[in-house]
């Protein structure tokens, strides 16, 4: 288990929270918190970085589709 985080993993946070902009910082952790529960069936402790990353991108890529109009 890796105690720092992937630079990747803070680069796509940093791009999640100015595409949020509306967002308090509370509130994106919030919803990124129940992805990582929707998604793994784990809590913030148990999920390693890798995962975390995945979990980034499926939510940026659900706003992507709500930007465009697109549905799931």
């Amino acid at each position: 288990m890796s105690t720092e985080p992937t630079p990747d993993l803070m680069t796509r946070l940093a791009a999640l929270r100015a595409a949020c902009p509306d967002m308090r910082f509370g509130q994106l952790i919030a919803t990124l918190g129940e992805l990582v529960a929707d998604m793994t069936d784990r809590t913030w402790w148990d999920i390693e970085d890798e995962e975390l990353v995945t979990v980034l991108e499926r939510f940026r890529q659900d706003l992507a589709r709500r930007e465009s109009g697109v549905a799931r």
